[in-house]
């Protein structure tokens, strides 16, 4: 529909020929080679179509409202009262034959242009020794979600997998843990394991000054990294490169967790491929230990959603 809106103020007798292809039934065809599939933009339409001039009205018209954005906090208010913290990784589209513009995530694009004056006086602040701070407001809201969240009982183990960006919510997790414990030193807590995983150590480590530390201090027993861009050190004689590797190497422990000692088990990250191989590393490692098949193991993992022991905050 809004292809036809744009044959009328197209000038050029083959390109609004081409529109009416790309929008008709015998073109439907072309319409998901060209159009659908590639993802592309107005911006690129209109580098496509030179003299195709819509008027400001017919594109508030006819494009879609922007969609909030949802973003996992990776801070807790009992650790820094007051204070939200999240992540982003700035989602970028480079140019192509059939994407002609190169391009950032609209969201994340404005956030990167939001933050970067901040970044850019972090890092003269380094340099000459004092900084000034300036104040961008933000329009956000809450949105609760009821059941990713710690367990009630703080004596309950839990493991966390969160690759990437998909470590957010699980900082906040382990900062709440953390004020939990210097404040309640006569409680049971249970043991805490982290499965991360980025490309690169040296380049997209995210939090590890923070996990180091947790570490360090006991919020966090177990901490189970990978980098899939990184070459195996020598030493290691069972490289892992995803996190659904290193889960795999702690099978025993976790159906322990799981089965025995009735703990939680958290993903987040990317629902297209890490979330799906977990799944199925999960079901694999249940299949074992319980001497079931597959099927049998699903309804295992089915059971554990049921009873909100396997969570998951996923995103495509």
């Amino acid at each position: 529909a809004f292809l036809r809106a744009l044959v009328e103020y197209t000038s050029d007798a083959r390109e609004k020929r081409r529109l009416q292809e790309l929008c008709s039934k015998q073109g439907a065809s072309d319409y998901n080679s060209f159009i659908r599939d590639p993802n592309i933009c107005l911006l690129d339409l209109l580098h496509a179509f030179p003299t195709c001039r819509p008027p400001l009205n017919l594109l508030i018209e006819h494009l879609p409202k922007l969609q909030a954005r949802s973003y996992s906090a990776s801070s807790s208010n009992l650790f820094q009262l007051g204070k939200l913290q999240f992540v982003f990784n700035v989602v970028e589209f480079p140019s192509s034959p059939s994407q002609l513009v190169s391009r950032k995530g609209v969201c994340t694009g404005w956030l990167a242009e939001l933050v970067e004056p901040m970044l850019q006086q972090h890092r003269n602040s380094i340099h000459t020794k004092e900084g000034k701070s300036s104040t961008i407001k933000v329009s956000i809201f809450a949105r609760p979600i009821n059941t990713f969240h710690l367990p009630s009982d703080p004596s309950v183990p839990f493991m966390m997998v969160g690759p990437g960006t998909g470590v957010s919510p699980f900082i906040g997790f382990l900062q709440h843990r953390q004020k939990l414990q210097e404040e309640h030193m006569d409680w049971k807590f249970g043991e805490t394991w982290l499965f991360f995983g980025c490309r690169h150590q040296d380049r997209d480590y995210l939090f590890r000054d923070e996990l180091r530390s947790f570490v360090e201090n006991g919020t966090l027993t177990h901490l189970k990294v990978c980098f899939s861009r990184d070459p195996p050190a020598a030493a290691e004689k069972n490289p892992t490169k995803y996190v659904q590797d290193n889960i795999r190497l702690c099978a025993k422990e976790v159906a322990r967790v799981l089965l025995k000692e009735r703990g939680c088990f958290y993903v987040c990250g990317n629902a297209k491929h890490m979330a799906k191989d977990v799944n199925d590393t999960l079901v694999d490692i249940l299949s074992t230990d319980a001497g079931v098949d597959k099927l049998e193991a699903m309804k295992i993992l089915a059971t554990l959603r049921q009873e909100k022991r396997y969570l998951q905050d996923v995103w495509t």
